[in-house]
């Protein structure tokens, strides 16, 4: 492969599912044309997701194809790179750009799901939540849902359960073994964004919910597993939005999977 003599790179991601993805940047493009760039997470210090800003070494390839080396995922503020490729005319990626500003867990065995409910401060009824929340300034999508966990789970799950699930998580999703499932939360306006879910089939796993004594200091007052079909979990009056559109996001995806399963093959 033949290197960039010139100093590393910042792209935008455009898109990265399972192993790879493809990045757009606007100096390469320059220099090349208007070419996505193979990003491949072996090459990545972490997995990243569409809309995050990688610094990478460029290669080519003896096909001509660009490819990006050395890549790392970076933290902080990423509008800077975002101007610049929109000044560069990129602007037809926007709806790829989706930041992601929550991750949260999805813990389900057969068709249960385990949820909680919960009381914010500015709500007036406990709501149906997920296992999630915000993601905090240099932290990772997995590091976040599995704070959350030790966070809500507080007083509802046994130490060991929680331990179990966390090793669980790892095993699955650290090192980017795997990438989450990303879920529009608003997917328009200036500022899209989604939420990442970690779904982890805990059946056959046996957890140990501990009785209710009371909301914990994170506003949780219970935890529980519910059937994916239960009306609750379709009302917005009674589930929190995160909630209720990874529930119909993903019911939807496994739907139209088993539907593609079932479809006879054309002769």
């Amino acid at each position: 492969m033949e290197s960039d003599s010139n100093d590393r790179h910042e792209g935008i991601v455009k898109f990265f599912r399972g192993s790879f993805g493809w990045v757009r940047c606007s100096d390469v493009a320059q220099k090349i044309g208007d070419r996505d760039i193979f990003l491949h997470k072996n090459q990545l210090n972490s997995v990243p997701t569409a809309g995050d800003v990688v610094e990478f070494k460029l290669v080519v390839d003896a096909k001509g194809q660009p490819k990006a080396e050395d890549a790392v995922v970076v933290k902080g503020d990423t509008r800077h790179v975002a101007k610049r490729q929109s000044a560069a005319g990129n602007e037809k990626d926007k709806s790829n750009d989706m930041k992601v500003k929550r991750a949260a867990l999805m813990l389900f065995r057969d068709d249960e799901l385990l949820v909680l409910r919960e009381k914010k401060d500015s709500q007036e009824e406990c709501l149906w939540s997920d296992l999630g929340g915000k993601v905090e300034a240099g932290e990772s999508m997995l590091e976040c849902a599995i704070r959350e966990l030790d966070e809500e789970a507080q007083g509802f799950l046994s130490p060991e359960s929680i331990a179990l699930l966390k090793r669980g998580l790892r095993n699955q999703y650290g090192d980017g073994r795997q990438s989450p499932e990303l879920v529009a939360l608003k997917a328009s306006g200036n500022k899209p964004q989604a939420v990442a879910i970690f779904p982890l089939d805990c059946s056959g796993v046996s957890l140990e919910l501990l009785p209710a004594a009371g909301p914990n200091s994170f506003g949780v007052h219970e935890m529980c597993w519910l059937k994916r079909e239960n009306p609750d979990l379709k009302d917005r009056s009674k589930t929190r939005w995160p909630l209720l559109r990874a529930v119909c996001a993903l019911r939807n995806a496994s739907a139209n999977s088993r539907e593609r399963s079932r479809s006879p093959r054309r002769e």
